[in-house]
């Protein structure tokens, strides 16, 4: 056996050094999850020595043994955990345990995941909790720790003090930072996560681009377990936008020049002065408030939905903001409006803009979105900017894209497309909405 066992700690692998150690620990999760293959647990025995305890529970946590006994820890106690361990929530209850070297793990509602090991020799036993399904809270004290935590897609190796880790019911994972760094990955490569910025992971995707999000409010249910979760969050780091990342496809786009937004370059403008003065450029043109969202390193304001003409001109005001004809209102009588006022079908054309301010390349995501789930996207939006976000600097290599939404209805028997390409481009949209003009181009 010793023969067998290389340098790496497992049988028959080739010798691993620290620059690919990370992408074999991806690998070997991968074929795991996949059922290629199966951790040994590091014991011969399971419960031949602990690796933590139940703290607490809010209702009631279950603790399935290896060999199939159930265990329940209701209120504060000490219920030892071993390797092997199924630790679960239903939807009442809430758990807090501490594993050895001083780390702790949150279970939310409905959380189920099992703990097991991996040894190698450089690194000695990384602890692995294999999540099933339902959120984690983890917190790490003391310095760095060998702790990772899978999910059906991702895999999150720990390097930072603080993060939340969810499995969401389609499978997918998400992946919160409060504090510290956190390597995300799925088979097709890992992405450093930060404080206070969320990230992705889809079945066959890479991680998304991290983006600024409410941590605070993501820790807030931890803070009854262990008294110090919500505490630990700056209140810097709150913010509450929502996230427009990475954008559906739409029907055009055009760049903003810099100098229409930033004037007087010899100055420094925030993102809340940029955002301020496009603001202005829309409500000059009959457009209500916008709705604010978070993107990788910059935000995005977006438009409400409008009527507009064939040349890209908006429609009068009186139908401009109408989706749907008043019988009341149609002059002169026939069936034919009136059914389709009865339907909501309005036949036309309709437009939404999203702009994007980052430093990072637009990749829409392949998605075609449709006009109803359009028409809410400046309702769902944040009325403004956080403070922690209107306080950033407009940097040289922020870009303002204007990412055109066109929807076309033919007649009231037929559904709403989207017009990909729209026959107009992103400069002839924006001119003819006049954004360009109020703007000084």
């Amino acid at each position: 056996m010793k023969k067998l066992m290389n340098h790496s700690g497992y049988l028959g692998m080739p010798q691993i050094n620290s620059r690919n150690k990370q992408y074999v620990v991806l690998l070997l999760w991968a074929l795991c999850v996949s059922g290629f293959i199966l951790f040994t647990p590091v014991t011969a025995r399971a419960e031949s020595a602990a690796v933590g305890i139940a703290k607490n529970a809010k209702g009631s946590l279950v603790v399935v043994r290896v060999d199939g006994i159930e265990e329940r820890l209701r209120g504060k106690g000490a219920l030892a955990l071993f390797e092997g361990d199924v630790l679960r929530t239903d939807d009442k209850s809430v758990a807090l345990i501490e594993l050895k070297n001083g780390i702790q793990v949150g279970l939310n509602r409905n959380t189920s995941f099992k703990i097991v090991s991996r040894w190698e020799k450089e690194s000695g036993i990384t602890r692995i909790l294999r999540l099933k399904q339902g959120m984690l809270w983890v917190k790490i004290s003391g310095g760095p720790q060998q702790l990772e935590v899978e999910t059906p897609v991702a895999i999150a190796i720990v390097k930072g003090t603080e993060f939340i880790i969810e499995g969401l019911q389609n499978g997918n994972s998400v992946l919160t930072v409060i504090e510290g760094l956190v390597e995300f990955g799925t088979a097709l490569g890992t992405c450093p996560i930060r404080t206070s910025t969320v990230s992705y992971a889809e079945q066959g995707k890479k991680c998304t681009k991290p983006v600024i999000t409410d941590v605070k409010t993501a820790a807030n249910w931890t803070a009854e377990l262990s008294g110090t979760a919500a505490a630990s969050v700056p209140d810097s780091a709150v913010t509450s936008l929502p996230v427009f990342w990475p954008p559906p496809d739409a029907s055009t786009h055009q760049k903003i020049p810099r100098e229409l937004l930033v004037p007087n370059n010899t100055q420094a403008q925030t993102w809340a002065s940029v955002a301020a003065r496009l603001e202005k450029a829309l409500t000059d043109n009959g457009y209500s408030s916008p709705g604010y969202y978070a993107v990788p390193e910059g935000f995005a304001l977006i438009s409400q939905l409008e009527r507009i003409n064939r040349d890209a001109t908006p429609s009068p005001p009186n139908i401009r903001w109408k989706i749907k004809v008043d019988p009341a209102s149609i002059k002169s009588f026939n069936l034919e409006s009136y059914l389709k006022a009865l339907l909501g079908k309005d036949e036309g054309l309709f437009r939404v803009i999203a702009f994007v301010f980052t430093p990072v390349p637009i990749i829409t995501s392949g998605e075609k979105i449709d006009i109803e789930e359009a028409k809410l996207w400046v309702g769902k939006g944040g009325s403004k900017l956080p403070k922690v976000l209107s306080k950033q600097i407009y940097d040289e290599d922020m870009e303002a894209t204007a990412l055109i939404y066109e929807f076309e209805i033919p007649s009231r028997r037929e559904p709403a497309r989207l017009n990909k390409p729209s026959e107009h481009n992103g400069q002839q949209h924006l001119k003819a909405a006049n954004i360009l003009k109020a703007l000084g181009g």
